[in-house]
């Protein structure tokens, strides 16, 4: 259980970095949303219930702004993804270091403080609860509706997807700006249990989401994989993490741990699509 509300911030990045990545993409920008995320939160919530509401409206609106920019950068600029989303990233980390002078104070509100460390029934995390009520309903979106279909199409063969009648664009818009939802949603959960503001929050999301969403058998190519994969990526990233800690293993090594994981999981699906081709 502790491992899974450790877990479940990452989980929740990686629902949309699968969404993205399906599509052919890849979203760079999901730390520094979840940063700006903690930051804006805080600023407006000031350890007040009764500002909860307006937080979360104005965070889920800086998520979708930055999705917009994704999408558009990619889509109608044409720039390559990976470049688009960097730099969307680094526009919202030059956004939240000028709104906190690079001194950030504050509190959340008691409500999210309970949501973040709080137990359901005194066993499951909450936290870990709402990752898993939006991985099943991300499930369902993917396997049982249009939207999903489309989205594999997309990702399998944009060209005979737009073909067969399909909105290429309109499937690639809604996955940068579900991808910054989940992120601006994981941002809350992981303000709420911090309790305070961190510059730091998001830095390592961006790494561990491709590790989890590649661990769980998504390919970086696009239209292969799913919901669970990345799920189960997440958990195992994280027990992985906790078991370095144990024996001692520094931050250092668990960063070279992380790339030989990247490294070996995309070249082995490169090698074996080769072969099989």
């Amino acid at each position: 259980m502790n491992i899974s509300r450790q877990a479940s911030t990452l989980g929740i990045v990686v629902l949309g970095q699968t969404l993205v990545i399906l599509t052919g993409g890849i979203d760079l920008s999901v730390g520094s949303i979840v940063t700006i995320t903690n930051v804006f939160a805080v600023s407006y919530m000031k350890g007040q219930d009764e500002n909860f509401f307006t937080a979360v409206l104005v965070c889920a609106g800086i998520g979708l702004a930055a999705g917009a920019v994704n999408a558009i950068g990619v889509l109608k600029l044409k720039i390559a993804p990976f470049v688009m989303t960097l730099c969307t990233s680094t526009m919202l980390q030059g956004i939240y270091l000028v709104y906190t002078g690079g001194s950030p104070s504050g509190n959340v509100s008691p409500s999210l403080k309970q949501i973040g460390n709080g137990l359901c029934a005194g066993v499951i995390p909450y936290p870990t609860l709402i990752w898993t009520a939006l991985a099943v309903l991300l499930w369902i979106a993917l396997s049982y509706t249009p939207f999903g279909r489309y989205t594999y199409a997309v990702g399998e063969n944009p060209d005979a997807a737009g073909l067969c009648g399909i909105s290429v664009d309109r499937i690639k818009i809604s996955a940068y700006l579900l991808s910054s939802l989940f992120a601006v949603a994981a941002g809350l959960l992981a303000s709420g249990y911090i309790g305070t503001t961190s510059l730091s929050l998001g830095n390592d999301y961006i790494t561990n989401s491709l590790a989890a969403v590649l661990i769980g058998g998504n390919s970086i190519e696009g239209g292969k994989g799913g919901v669970w994969g990345g799920f189960l990526g997440a958990f195992l990233l994280m027990l992985l993490f906790a078991l370095l800690t144990m024996v001692h293993v520094g931050q250092a090594g668990k960063l070279v741990i992380q790339g030989v994981i990247i490294f070996a999981v995309v070249f082995g699906q490169r090698y074996g699509l080769g072969r099989k081709g």
